[in-house]
């Protein structure tokens, strides 16, 4: 018995689907278009308009905006603060803030600082080494790439920064040598 309900209600949807009016097409039973009527299917029966927008039925092309590079609008914060693009490490040009010597109770802080101080500048200096020992690679690959007279015009420029940095942590550490064999006596 439910099986004979199940099948009636499913030949009953079909029948409601195929006999339902079509209103859409405006040939349904019992309606006749009137004289005035026009629908969005009108271009496509060959007046070769759209009746709702008046203008060629079919595909066409849409009007559109050029790409074009977003204008600099807004105010740069200050207290963000944007990444280093230059080749030195962040804060390598500025001194540390604790590079200017506090007051000391005794020679032993005295002494501990500078030892601090030391061993940041030869962690320093050996960065700069490796730079340094890795200009004549560099120098190679430059030779050997596209356009390497270009190349080599900008790498002599990094060669004597880099040169400079050396040099100048190269001072750094022996003057924090010397005050540290000073403050030992």
């Amino acid at each position: 018995m439910p099986v004979v309900a199940g099948i009636g209600a499913v030949l009953a949807v079909i029948l409601a689907i195929a006999l339902w009016p079509k209103s859409d097409d405006g040939e349904g039973k019992g309606r006749k278009r009137a004289k005035g009527d026009t629908s969005a299917r009108s271009g496509a029966e060959g007046d070769g308009k759209s009746a709702l927008s008046g203008q060629a039925a079919g595909v066409a092309a849409r009007t559109y905006d050029e790409p074009s590079a977003p204008g600099r609008g807004g105010k740069i914060n200050p207290a963000v603060r944007l990444p280093q693009l230059g080749m030195a490490p962040e804060g390598a040009g500025a001194p540390a803030p604790d590079d200017t010597p506090p007051t000391f109770a005794n020679v032993a802080e005295e002494i501990a600082w500078y030892e601090a101080r030391l061993k940041r500048a030869t962690a320093n200096l050996e960065s700069r080494k490796k730079f340094y020992e890795r200009l004549p690679e560099v120098r190679e690959r430059i030779a050997k790439g596209p356009d390497p007279q270009r190349q080599l015009e900008v790498f002599e420029g990094r060669k004597k920064i880099v040169e400079d940095n050396y040099t100048k942590a190269q001072a750094d550490v022996a003057e924090i040598e010397r005050k540290l064999k000073q403050l030992r006596g």
